[in-house]
């Protein structure tokens, strides 16, 4: 085993030097689609959800949507201004929400992964938007979509819900600094955060960009191995496939459910102080991707 690793390690630097204009480019596209993508539609979320939380917002959405969350999930009723938020912008922010709570003591370490599962939501703009207008040319497929994810979270969560009890506990507010020095602590995390997000996207990007190279197989499959890998990819080469319509849109839905491992690694990259356990969220996301698929197979 102690021999395996730098032999991988230098086979993997052979392959980056002798593919500089891929790795060059790949960097770039990456960074490119992380800026007008990504960024722009999580680091003002990021400072926005320490802003509610500055002024107790997380308390007046656990009076309306707690109750029901709880129920629903098995959860505690402090979590949901990670579902409403988490559907209202995007992942990986679900996790950016978990730890700030986890950070205040507010929820139990126990449920990270429960919720982690049940929160990854793609950005509502980019689903109707981007997909749905922009690449298929129907508001209709872009909400339908997105009642695929809301579906698979709400099928993962009641399956995870269990039979005990969340803890609840009960945290006494108490803003010790002021909005002006909450506002520049977000911001010098958002821009930690967001560093390590554009880090997973280029190398996820440089990977799948190296395979469409070098892997000489059905061009169905590697658009599905692309999205499994890094999922905006994988949409857009699943968007230019020759087969039919239905067919793309139920592969699009696979790809969007399952987020991609890029997703999956931002989140434990910003989990990192917490115990997440990857093979489980890996494990439950691809069976519940499939089984949405398999669900709507007949009704696109």
């Amino acid at each position: 085993m102690k021999t395996i690793k730098p032999i991988f390690l230098t086979l993997t630097l052979i392959i980056f030097l002798f593919n500089l204009d891929i790795v060059i480019n790949s960097t770039l596209s990456a960074s490119y689609l992380f800026i007008t993508k990504v960024f722009v539609s999580i680091f003002p979320f990021i400072i926005l959800s320490d802003i509610l939380f500055y002024f107790n917002y997380d308390l007046f959405l656990k009076k309306i949507f707690g109750n029901i969350i709880s129920k629903l999930f098995n959860v505690s009723k402090s979590t949901s201004i990670i579902y409403v938020l988490s559907i209202l912008t995007s992942h990986p922010t679900n996790s950016v929400y978990i730890k700030e709570m986890l950070d205040r003591k507010e929820i139990d370490e126990n449920d990270i992964n429960k919720i982690l599962l049940t929160t990854y939501f793609p950005s509502i703009a980019f689903v109707i938007g981007t997909i749905g207008i922009g690449i298929y040319h129907s508001i209709k497929t872009g909400i339908f979509l997105y009642l695929t994810i809301l579906i698979k979270n709400i099928l993962i969560g009641i399956f995870l819900r269990g039979k005990n009890l969340s803890k609840e506990i009960q945290s006494i507010k108490k803003n010790n600094i002021t909005l002006q020095e909450t506002i520049s602590n977000s911001i010098i995390k958002g821009i930690n955060i967001s560093y390590t997000i554009l880090g997973n996207i280029i190398i996820f990007t440089i990977i799948v960009n190296l395979l469409n190279n070098y892997l000489n197989i059905n061009s169905t499959i590697l658009s599905l191995m692309s999205g499994m890998l890094e999922m905006t990819s994988g949409i857009f080469m699943i968007s230019n496939l020759n087969i039919n319509l239905s067919q793309k849109i139920l592969l699009t839905s696979f790809i969007l459910n399952f987020s991609g491992l890029s997703i999956i690694f931002q989140t434990t990259s910003i989990l990192n102080k917490y115990k997440i356990n990857i093979k489980k969220i890996l494990i439950i996301k691809l069976i519940f991707s499939i089984m949405i698929l398999l669900i709507f197979l007949e009704v696109v």
